[in-house]
């Protein structure tokens, strides 16, 4: 288990603050078509859907499929504010600023050099504060606990 933590550890200090990756969501030109293709016929688990926004679970990571959207993968990180700093110091453009999102947590992100954008977050609540490792962990378990 302790060589496990060292490895886990060494790996994190060269992604810098990125623990793993999370979410990633994709754009969609139909969504009720997407939705009954990856829930039908993939065998993705839907967790939810909204008129222009649908959440799979796919082993642990959440999948979005966004009407009209465009590719974003979210990175999980240890602390947001460390994070954000230490790339804009590299020289990451930041299209928005660390601040506290209407689901929960709290996000920055920034465009790679060919537009991609790449967010980075964290599930930590501003309640009890307590930090988890994915968003259905988060909203499932943890923040509905709260309401």
């Amino acid at each position: 288990m302790v060589e496990w933590i060292e490895m886990r550890n060494s790996r994190m200090k060269k992604n810098g603050h990125v623990i793993k990756i999370p979410h990633i969501t994709i754009g969609v030109s139909d969504l009720k078509k997407s939705v009954s293709f990856y829930q039908d016929i993939v065998g993705f688990e839907k967790l939810g859907e909204w008129p222009t926004y649908a959440l799979f679970n796919v082993a642990g990571v959440t999948f979005g499929l966004q009407l009209k959207g465009h590719l974003e993968i979210c990175l999980l990180v240890d602390d947001l504010n460390k994070a954000y700093q230490h790339l804009k110091d590299k020289g990451a453009r930041f299209a928005s600023e660390p601040k506290d999102q209407p689901w929960g947590g709290q996000a920055a992100t920034f465009v790679d050099p060919d537009g991609n954008k790449v967010t980075i977050e964290t599930f930590h609540c501003n309640v009890c504060g307590k930090t988890c490792q994915s968003y259905h962990e988060f909203l499932e378990e943890h923040l509905r606990k709260h309401k």
